[in-house]
């Protein structure tokens, strides 16, 4: 972070946790929001955070405004499609129905795994962050975090192949 400007490295991190938001399936009202408060409340508690360890905890504060949002829409459910979205759907053609289909089999596969699965599956796949890079943002050890990215990969493989055979 010396060698960057404050204002650089958060426009880095923003991108990268608002497609990281995203890829978990919010909005993007709510993932802007959520990085926008990340990053405050990161500007005011910058002088009590290691430099080392600023992206991890940037990454721990998103997330973990993540889980309350999720938490805040279970008590209060919204419907997922209303009116406008379902005769979109009409007047596209098949095969984007149909990918969208498989999308969300991929999210309904993802959303059975555990939390660091997912999370580490998306970092890994989605985002493209190396095993070196998302070890930063996890703050964990990177040979660790190699075998969670293979177990939540063999998880995923199985609970995908069991859904779409059951279906």
């Amino acid at each position: 972070m010396a060698k960057q400007s404050l204002n650089e490295f958060l426009q880095q991190v923003g991108t990268l946790l608002y497609r990281y938001l995203r890829k978990r399936g919010l909005a993007h009202e709510d993932a802007e929001d959520i990085v926008q408060d990340t990053c405050y409340k990161f500007l005011l508690h910058k002088n009590g955070i290691q430099s080392d360890k600023a992206m991890s905890w940037l990454y721990r504060v998103a997330t973990n405004q993540f889980y309350d949002l999720k938490r805040k829409e279970k008590r209060h459910p919204t419907t997922e499609y209303d009116e406008f979205q379902l005769t979109s759907l009409i007047n596209i053609p098949e095969f984007q129905v149909l990918k969208k289909e498989k999308l969300k089999d991929i999210r309904d596969t993802l959303d059975t795994l555990s939390i660091l699965h997912q999370e580490v599956l998306i970092l890994k796949y989605e985002l493209g962050l190396s095993y070196k890079e998302i070890s930063a943002l996890m703050n964990k050890n990177e040979n660790t975090l190699k075998t969670h990215v293979r177990r939540a990969r063999e998880e995923f493989t199985v609970r995908f192949k069991e859904d779409i055979y059951y279906e």
